[in-house]
C-alpha cells in the first residue's frame, strides 16, 4: 500500500521546451530587433618593418531602441539604422554571433548594408572593416603587395576589436561567419579561410597576378604569404559573393586546404561561365553554389541591377545567407533550415542551389 501511495504521489516530469526563440524567426523577413550602428577607428601594426595602419570599422547590432539619429556611414547616411543606439540583450546562449564582411575593389564597408542589417535584426553583430587604400575615396594605384596582406589582417583585427569592446559583451568570437563581395570574395574570403598561397613564388618574384608586374614582394611580405598567418581559424564558414577564387594567388589547388563550409553566390549576368567552372573545381569541398537568374555584380552589394529586381535580389541573398549561417554557426538542424541549404526546396524561382556531394 505504501508503494502504491509513493508511486501516485510522484509529480510528473515537467516538459520543458528547449527550443531557443530564434528558431522560429522567419529568415526571409527582418528579425524582431531594430538595428543600431557605430563606427570605430582602429590602428594596428600589420607588418613589422612597415608603418602602422588605420582602418574604420562599421558595426551593426540589435537594439530595442525605436528612434534615434540615422546611421552615419563613411559615404552617406542610412535612415534604417540608429547611430550609437543601445544594444539589446543577446538572445543567444553563447552570446552574440558575429557576421564579418569584406567589401569589393574600391568599395567600402557599408556597400552590403542590406545584408548586414538583416543579420543584426536577427540578433547578430555584423562588422565590416573599410580596407584603407582600396576605398572609393581612398585608393592607392597600383595596389601594393602589402594590401593583399592588409585585407586579411583587417578582418582578423576586426574580430579582435569586437572581442575587446566593453559595449559588446559575450560575443562568439571563436565561431565567426565571413562574407565577401567581389575582391572580398575571390581574395579575402579564401585567404582568411585557409587557402594555400601556392603561387607565391610567381606573384612575389615576377609580379604576375599583381596590378603592376614591376612590383615585387619584400622578403618579409613573401614570408607572411607562406607562413599561414593570413588564415583566421576563428572563421568557421564563408559566403563569397560575385567573385571566383583568384588563381593568381591560390593556383589550381590552393583552395583544397579550406575546411570550412562555403556558400558561393553568383548571378547569371555576372560571368556565369566563370562561376560554372568555379563550381566544377570545388567538388572536394563542403561547397554550395547559389545562382541567381538575372543577378548582376551589384545584386550582392549596392543593388542597381537592371536584370533582377533589386529588392528581390536582396531578399534572396539575405535569406539564403542567414539560413546558411544558422546551420553552420548556430548548429540549427531544424528541417526548415536544412531544406533551404540542402536544396530540398526552391523558395525563389530565380535562385537555383547546387550542393557538392
Amino acid at each position: 500500500m505504501l508503494l502504491i501511495f509513493w508511486a501516485c504521489s510522484q509529480k510528473p516530469t515537467p516538459q520543458i521546451d528547449a527550443s531557443p526563440p530564434w528558431i522560429d524567426y522567419d529568415i526571409t523577413t527582418s528579425g524582431p530587433f531594430s538595428v543600431g550602428h557605430i563606427q570605430y577607428t582602429h590602428e594596428y601594426t600589420p607588418i613589422e618593418d612597415q608603418p602602422n595602419r588605420i582602418i574604420v570599422i562599421d558595426v551593426w547590432y540589435p537594439t530595442d531602441d525605436t528612434s534615434g539619429e540615422e546611421g552615419q556611414y563613411l559615404y552617406g547616411l542610412d535612415p534604417l539604422v540608429f547611430e550609437d543606439a543601445s544594444i539589446a540583450t543577446s538572445i543567444y546562449e553563447k552570446g552574440y554571433p558575429i557576421h564579418l564582411h569584406s567589401h569589393g575593389y574600391r568599395g567600402w564597408g557599408t556597400t552590403s548594408s542590406t545584408l548586414m542589417r538583416h543579420f543584426a535584426s536577427h540578433g547578430w553583430i555584423s562588422i565590416a572593416p573599410n580596407h584603407t587604400d582600396n576605398l572609393l575615396g581612398d585608393h592607392e594605384s597600383p595596389l601594393p603587395v602589402a594590401h593583399y596582406i592588409h585585407r586579411s589582417l583587417d578582418l582578423q583585427e576586426s574580430i579582435n576589436v569586437l572581442d575587446n569592446m566593453d559595449s559588446f559583451p559575450k560575443v562568439q568570437s571563436d565561431n565567426v561567419l565571413m562574407s565577401g563581395h567581389s575582391f572580398g570574395a575571390g581574395y579575402s574570403a579564401w585567404s582568411v579561410s585557409g587557402a594555400s598561397f601556392t603561387q607565391t613564388d610567381s606573384f612575389c618574384d615576377t609580379g604576375v597576378g599583381l596590378e603592376d608586374e614591376s612590383i615585387r614582394c619584400s622578403d618579409t611580405e613573401k614570408e607572411i604569404f607562406l607562413s599561414g598567418d593570413l588564415h583566421e581559424p576563428r572563421i568557421q564558414a564563408i559566403i563569397p559573393m560575385a567573385g571566383t577564387i583568384r588563381q593568381s594567388f591560390f593556383g589550381d589547388t590552393g583552395h583544397q586546404s579550406v575546411e570550412v563550409p562555403i556558400l558561393f553566390l553568383s548571378g547569371t549576368e555576372d560571368g556565369h561561365e566563370s562561376a560554372q567552372n568555379h563550381w566544377e573545381a570545388m567538388s572536394e569541398l563542403d561547397f554550395r553554389w547559389l545562382s541567381l537568374e538575372g543577378g548582376c555584380h551589384q545584386t550582392f552589394a549596392l543593388g542597381q541591377c537592371s536584370t533582377l529586381d533589386v529588392d528581390l535580389g536582396f531578399s534572396i541573398v539575405s535569406s539564403y545567407s542567414l539560413a546558411f549561417a544558422r546551420s553552420t554557426i548556430l548548429q540549427d538542424e531544424t528541417t526548415s533550415t536544412l531544406d533551404w541549404i540542402n536544396g530540398n526546396i526552391q523558395p525563389y524561382s530565380q535562385a537555383i542551389l547546387q550542393v557538392s556531394q
